[in-house]
Parts: C-alpha cells; sequence; structure tokens
C-alpha cells in the first residue's frame, strides 16, 4: 500500500487489503495524517481567503493612503502659499496701517490749518466790515467838506460882489472914501483867493469823493467776495472735518483689520504646520501599507507553498480531491480539442496577438482562436456548470492569453470600459501576478487566492497543459471554495467534465 501511496495509485481514505498485524496500525496512522492534512489544508485555504481579502483592503487602503498623502501634500503646498501670502498680507496691511495713520495725522494737521485760515478769514471779514464802515464815514465826511466847501464859495462870492459894491460906493465918496475902496479892494482881492481856494478845495473833495465811491464799491466786492471766500471755505472745513472722522474710523479699521491679519497669519502658520505634519504622517502611512502589502503578499505566497505541498497529497474523498479530478479532467478535454485543431492545420502556438481594433480593456485575436472559439466555449461554460460556487474556467497559453470565455463573460463590446472589464472578458491576456505565474507554470498545481479586477475575492486552482511534451499554457478554474466544499459536504456533487464536454 505505501508502494501505491508512493506513485500516486492509493489515497490516504483507502484501508489496507493485507491482514497482517502491521497493517490496522498502519492504517491508523494514515488515517491520522488524512485528517491531519485535511485540517492543514483547509486552514491553509481559510488563511489564503483571509490574505486575499486583507490584501485587498490593503491595496485599498494603499489607494487611499496615496491619494491621502497626495492631497495632504498639495494641502501643505498650499497651505505654505497661504501662510505666505497671510505674511505678506500681514506685512502689506501694517504697511497701510502706518500710511493710514501718517494720512490721518497730516489730514489733521490739515484741519488745524483750514481752521486758522478760516479763522484768518474771519478776522478780514471783521476788518473788512469796519473798513467799510470807515470808508462810509470817510464818504460822508468827504460830502460834509463838499457842502461846507460850496457853502464858503457862496460866501466868498457874495463877499466879492460886496466888496465890489463897497468899492463903487468909495468912489462915490471921492477922497472921503478912498480909505473904504482900499479895505473893499483888499476884502475883494481875498474873496477871490477864497473863491479860488474853495474851487480847488471842491474838485479835490469831488475826486476824493470819486476815489471813495470808487474804493467803497470795490470794498463792497471784496466783502462778497471775502464773505463768499468764508463760507466756501466754512463749508470745506465742516467736510475736512467729516473727512477727517471717517479718516480716523478708517484708520481704527485698518487697525482692526491688521490686528484680525495677524492673528489669521499666527493661524495660518499653525495650520501650515499641523498640515505638514499631516503630509508626514500621511507618507509614513504610505509606507506602512505598502510595507503591510508586501508582508501580506509573502504570507500569501507562503500559503500557496503549503497548497503546492498538500497537492501531491491525495487524501481520498475531500471537496480538494473532486475539485483536482474535475481540473484534470478539464485539462485532458483541453488537449483534445487543441489537438483536434492542429489536425485541422490550426496554429494553436501562435503568439502573434492581434489587437481588436477598438476593443478596451484591449483584446487581440491569434491565427487558431476563431477556429476553436465556439467548441472552447462549450467546453469552459461545461466544466463552469460542474463546480458549485464556481466563478470562470479559462485555457490560457504560456502567456495568460485566453481564446476564450465562458458565456457569461462573452458579450458584446457596450462601449463603456466600466461595463466591459466585467462582461466582456475574452480573448484578454490575464497576465496579472496570479495569472502571469498559473501561465507561466510547468511543475504541479498551482492553488493561489486574489482580488480579481472586478473586486471578487477569487481561489484559482490550475495545472500545466503540455501538447507533446511541450508546455502550452494551463487550464484554470476560479471558485468560492468555501461555497464548493458545502455544497458537496451537503450531498451536492462535481459533475464529470469529460462526459459534459464530449
Amino acid at each position: 500500500m505505501l508502494r501505491r501511496l508512493n506513485r500516486g495509485r492509493a489515497t490516504l481514505s483507502e484501508r489496507p487489503l493485507s491482514l497482517s498485524p502491521a497493517a490496522w496500525p498502519l492504517y491508523r496512522f494514515l488515517a491520522g495524517i488524512r485528517s491531519r492534512i485535511s485540517t492543514v489544508r483547509q486552514s491553509s485555504i481559510e488563511i489564503a481567503l483571509n490574505t486575499a481579502r486583507t490584501q485587498f483592503q490593503a491595496g485599498r487602503c494603499a489607494l487611499l493612503a496615496q491619494e491621502q498623502a497626495r492631497a495632504a501634500e498639495a494641502l501643505a503646498a498650499s497651505g505654505a502659499q497661504i501662510a505666505a501670502l497671510s505674511a505678506s498680507t500681514s506685512t502689506h496691511a501694517r504697511e497701510i496701517a502706518q500710511v493710514s495713520g501718517q494720512n490721518l495725522r497730516a489730514a489733521e494737521q490739515a484741519l488745524a490749518e483750514l481752521s486758522e485760515v478760516k479763522e484768518r478769514v474771519d478776522r478780514m471779514t471783521r476788518e473788512m466790515a469796519a473798513f467799510t464802515d470807515v470808508v462810509a464815514q470817510l464818504t460822508g465826511r468827504a460830502r460834509s467838506v463838499g457842502d461846507i466847501s460850496k457853502l464858503i464859495k457862496d460866501i466868498a462870492l457874495q463877499t466879492q460882489l460886496l466888496a465890489l459894491n463897497a468899492g463903487v460906493e468909495a468912489a462915490r465918496a471921492g477922497d472921503a472914501g478912498r480909505g473904504f475902496a482900499v479895505v473893499a479892494s483888499e476884502v475883494g482881492r481875498l474873496a477871490e483867493r477864497v473863491n479860488a481856494a474853495t474851487s480847488d478845495i471842491g474838485r479835490h473833495t469831488g475826486e476824493m469823493l470819486e476815489l471813495v465811491d470808487s474804493t467803497q464799491r470795490q470794498t463792497g466786492t471784496l466783502r462778497e467776495d471775502v464773505d463768499a471766500s468764508g463760507a466756501v471755505l466754512d463749508k470745506t472745513r465742516q467736510d475736512f472735518q467729516h473727512f477727517v472722522r471717517d479718516f480716523d474710523s478708517m484708520n481704527r479699521q485698518v487697525g482692526e483689520v491688521v490686528q484680525a491679519i495677524g492673528e489669521v497669519d499666527a493661524t495660518n502658520h499653525g495650520m501650515s504646520q499641523d498640515v505638514s505634519r499631516i503630509a508626514a504622517l500621511s507618507a509614513d502611512v504610505r509606507e506602512r501599507v505598502a510595507s503591510m502589502s508586501g508582508e501580506i503578499d509573502r504570507i500569501r505566497r507562503q500559503t500557496e507553498s503549503v497548497q503546492e505541498v498538500l497537492s501531491d497529497m491525495r487524501t481520498g474523498n475531500t471537496a480538494f480531491d473532486r475539485l483536482s479530478e474535475t481540473l484534470d479532467a478539464f485539462r485532458l478535454a483541453a488537449i483534445r480539442l487543441l489537438d483536434h485543431a492542429r489536425e485541422r492545420g490550426l496554429d494553436v502556438f501562435d503568439r502573434h496577438y492581434q489587437r481588436i481594433a477598438g476593443s478596451e480593456p484591449p483584446r487581440y485575436h491569434t491565427a487558431y482562436d476563431r477556429g476553436i472559439d465556439e467548441a472552447l466555449t462549450r467546453l469552459l461554460d461545461r466544466v463552469l456548470e460542474a463546480v458549485p460556487g464556481g466563478s470562470y474556467a479559462l485555457l490560457v497559453d504560456a502567456r495568460g492569453y485566453a481564446p476564450a470565455h465562458n458565456s457569461r463573460y462573452s458579450h458584446p463590446p457596450s462601449g463603456d470600459p466600466a461595463q466591459d472589464i466585467a462582461r466582456v472578458r475574452h480573448k484578454r491576456i490575464f497576465d496579472d501576478p496570479v495569472g502571469a505565474r498559473l501561465a507561466a507554470n510547468t511543475e504541479t498545481l498551482l492553488f493561489q487566492t486574489y482580488s480579481r479586477d472586478t473586486g471578487e475575492i477569487v481561489n484559482d486552482i490550475s495545472v500545466p497543459l503540455f501538447l507533446d511534451g511541450e508546455h502550452w499554457g494551463a487550464v484554470r478554474i476560479g471558485l468560492d471554495y468555501v461555497r464548493f466544499q458545502a455544497t458537496l459536504d451537503a450531498g451536492g456533487s462535481a459533475r464529470p467534465v469529460v462526459a459534459a464536454a464530449g
């Protein structure tokens, strides 16, 4: 029995045919080994599933951490820029406050000077009023002098007439009136001189009156101008007072703004430091998540290595054995299909992939894919129907190219890559790490667990495929192993592949 086990012709569940005393202890020993191998296999599958889920979440965390790091870096750059702008704004605000204070002091000084000018104008107005009164008095006095001058002139004229009459009378009196004639003659000459002087006074008084009248008119005009200037200056001073009050209010507001900007600048500076710390922490998280993803991937590979070792041990009557038998039947059916294609002259080893125009994700034609498309799709569908909990069944060449896929994944392209990635998967090259490894594998069965590009966690079991001793590729089945095992434990079965494919 040990020789049959070593050659793979027996399973650990078979009973020994010999009745020797050592046969039954050996059987019990092998049964214990079978139980332990089954337990280890089941545990490793559960570890692989949990590792895949963890790796999927770690991948998402890595993406989120990367986005967070980029956002934090961008935020840090923006924060630094804002801090620089805030500092510049604070400096400019202080300069504005300084200039505003200087302008306020200049405005207050101008207001004081304007008030002083207003006082001088008011004083000049008062002096102009007094001067106007003096001119008016001067005009009155000048007119009075004119009137007196006229009166004196009239008296001089009358005196001259009287002197003339006296002279005439003195001449009539003869020698007796000669002395009186002399007096009358002197009185007449004096009256002439008074008349002449009075005429000069009258003429000068008239000229003075004209000058005084002109002065009075000009003084009146000047006073009106001074009054108007005083009114304008008073209004200007009042407006300037309002301006100074507004300027003072604005200066206080500028001071408040400067204070607020200073507080904002301090806050921005603190925020910039916090954001820089967040960016550094985000970068650290990104590195730690990447390191964790690497550790998880190593655990996954180690778990798969355990599965590879256990796959050579046939425990018998377990879900894994049934799955291995289904996979082996799938491999044999695929070999027959490819051999039949070669007999028809198809180059099944063609690796010149020609991209299908407009395909996204990319899909390809080869020299043989259209010749086996329908038959291979039927085989893949039969295999998938034979596996409870199955997700897909695939035949891939040594580079991961799948000339066909299950019908559920072979829909016509919709033009929407987000939709086609799940519905249009035939004739694609699956060269992700899991697909590339199983396609290049030439040794033994591989049991891998991974997250598909659709987000689904899948157990993938595969075996290499050879044509006349030359490695062609592999057959692979993706499934939910827990569901597959539960179905078999509940009394279900995996239908035979060869008969269904035939």
